[in-house]
């Protein structure tokens, strides 16, 4: 027996409870009323499996009724009963929707039968409906555990990146994605993004300790996005085994509003891709300890030129930076005449590690053959490619064994950088730049001189050999000493401010050395204005100017200009310098007693100024 919910509708009161008697007594639920309209009310308050109705009654009769219930509901199952065997009103009724005609008088049996029997039909559609909500909400599913399943193959962090994107979209409806990945810091830096997302709102990197994320991510449930980061938006903390590997960013609904569904499918996305970023890792780890030289821990040239052309895919998608960085040791055959086999062996090892000390987790260090090998830099432009050359030449010479064995011999390493795409758009084309950088060094009055000899913080011992006649300059249009000239130094503090201004953006350095108040430097008047909140974190130039406080009234601070006050070192009382080094260009004036003047625009040259100052007065190198 098919219990269900009836309602009996008959303007005689008599028959409302005969019918429900009989009906109760056979384990059904039971509402009667007296008119159509009553009925109507009933129909749009709860939810009715059979109609029972008289067909006449005063007002609105049954057929009526069985009209605008049918209309309101057209699965709803109705039995019209009537006290006249009219033919006519029976055919009207089925074409309205009936599934049965009883009529007046009926016995109580047959009453239960044709009940029971359009019970059964509910109970059944009901059952056939439920079914084919879970066959859909199954194929759903299983669709999901397909995408799920294809994400947890994919290796290839970048791939990854991508595929969690179009899955984390698609299974919402977000017009717009991002995606936040941990990296060797444990920050969540921005590592792809897809359709309807304004960039310029989304921050690089999210701090997961931060307060306005900390929570939310431990707890690992989708939660709304900050203001500004979208439309509609919400994120779904990407986690695995407690730890926090990312985070995804939905936003604008094509289709309606975020709800709970949507959440549920972006965070079964969320916990496959957290999978598969930590199985990435572990893979990335063990690919690399089988695609190293076996005699140095370098990785050889095939897993190089695979990571670079994913680094040249990543970087022309999202518009991003990398460097190739050039490393030649240009005197290997004399080195290994001098030392031996094994001691030369042991030495490029060495040298090898000592470069690997100043590479990041994510910079790939690769041999090419026994005299040059390749760096690239992820998201490094060419401003931080060269404090990488500065860090790497300085781990080399900090090396026991490279130390020792130029006490018998130089070690002769050149290093030369590119960047995209400031460079050049193809691995051939940074190549290219970076081997021609490496002939710059080779050329390099650093070289020539035996100047990077002197100690890290020999500034001033450098500047007076510079100045001095004693060192003879081989010829060269880079470098040249000068007739003393009182306008030159003012100049060339202008031109570098102008250098600044057209494009103020541009990483660089400008260190200006003063005899005079700096108040009164003419560099200050010529650098573009600028708002320091505005200016906060920008990697744009930094202008610093050394020398003496002075008496005079302090000039107006300028978002660029840090002033390092040097009162008392009586070097600035008879030297003045202008260094500038920046992504395009280097530059260096020196100023000695006497009008002695120098001048260069040798890169190596130059930076090896900067470095060793920055050591002598404890200035920040970037």
């Amino acid at each position: 027996m098919a219990n269900g919910r009836i309602l009996v509708v008959d303007d005689e009161r008599f028959f409302q409870e005969l019918f429900r008697d009989v009906l109760t007594g056979a384990g059904h639920a039971v509402r009667t009323s007296s008119s159509a309209e009553e009925a109507l009310e009933v129909l749009a308050a709860e939810r009715v499996d059979l109609l029972l109705t008289d067909m006449v009654m005063p007002g609105l009769d049954g057929l009526g009724l069985i009209r605008e219930a049918r209309r309101r509901d057209p699965e709803l199952e109705v039995v019209a009963v009537t006290g006249r065997e009219d033919v006519k009103l029976a055919v009207e009724s089925m074409k309205a929707g009936c599934s049965d005609f009883l009529t007046k008088p009926l016995e109580p049996g047959e009453l239960l039968r044709v009940a029971e029997r359009v019970l059964g039909r509910v109970r059944l559609r009901r059952e056939h409906s439920q079914l084919l909500t879970e066959n859909l909400e199954f194929v759903k599913a299983q669709a999901l555990y397909r995408q799920g399943l294809q994400i947890l193959a994919t290796l290839d962090g970048e791939r990854l990146v991508d595929l969690a994107l179009s899955v984390l979209a698609r299974t919402t409806d977000a017009q717009g994605a991002a995606l936040w990945v941990a990296d060797e810091k444990g920050q969540l830096a921005l590592r792809g993004y897809r359709g309807l997302v304004d960039r310029a709102a989304l921050p690089v990197r999210v701090d997961p300790r931060d307060p306005a994320f900390a929570d939310a991510l431990r707890g690992g449930a989708p939660f709304l996005a900050p203001d500004g980061w979208g439309g509609e938006a919400f994120l779904v903390p990407l986690v695995a085994d407690d730890e926090p590997l990312g985070l995804a960013l939905l936003s604008d609904r094509a289709r309606g509003r975020f709800g709970r569904d949507e959440h549920a499918a972006a965070l079964v996305v969320a916990d496959f891709t957290a999978i598969a970023v930590k199985n990435a890792r572990r893979f990335q780890a063990v690919e690399r300890v089988g695609l190293r030289d076996r005699e140095t821990g370098a990785y050889n040239l095939s897993y190089f030129v695979d990571y670079a052309g994913k680094e040249f895919y990543k970087a022309r998608r999202y518009g991003r930076a990398f460097s190739l960085v050039v490393l030649s040791v240009d005197n290997v055959e004399q080195l290994r005449k001098e030392a031996g086999r094994e001691p030369f062996r042991r030495l490029m090892r060495d040298l090898v590690a000592a470069v690997g000390r100043a590479v990041r987790d994510a910079d790939i260090l690769a041999k090419v053959s026994e005299s040059e090998y390749y760096v690239l830099l992820p998201e490094t432009d060419y401003f931080g490619a060269l404090m990488f050359v500065r860090r790497a030449t300085e781990e080399v010479r900090r090396e026991a064994s490279v130390r020792t064995m130029e006490e018998r011999v130089p070690v002769l390493l050149s290093i030369g950088a590119a960047s995209f795409p400031k460079d050049g758009e193809d691995f051939d084309e940074l190549l290219h730049w970076a081997r021609d950088r490496v002939q710059d060094q080779r050329g390099s009055l650093l070289r020539r001189l035996h100047l990077g000899d002197l100690e890290p913080g020999a500034f001033w011992e450098l500047t007076d050999v510079l100045l001095s006649g004693s060192a003879r300059l081989p010829d060269s249009s880079a470098s040249a000493r000068l007739q003393p000239d009182a306008e030159l130094f003012a100049a060339a503090q202008r031109e570098a401010a102008r250098e600044i201004a057209r494009d103020p953006r541009a990483r660089g350095l400008l260190y200006v050395g003063l005899r005079t108040a700096l108040a009164a430097s003419p560099v200050r008047a010529a650098l573009p204005p600028g708002d320091p909140a505005a200016r906060a974190g920008d990697p744009s130039a930094r202008v610093y100017l050394l020398g003496p406080r002075g008496t005079d009234a302090e000039a107006a601070p300028h978002p660029l200009v840090t002033e390092v006050y040097v009162d008392g070192d009586q070097r600035f009382a008879g030297h003045e310098f202008l260094l500038f080094l920046s992504e395009r260009s280097a530059y260096a004036l020196l100023a000695g007693p006497d009008g002695r003047t120098f001048h260069t625009s040798d890169m190596p040259l130059v930076d090896a100024l900067v470095s060793k100052l920055q050591t002598a007065y404890d200035l920040q190198p970037i």
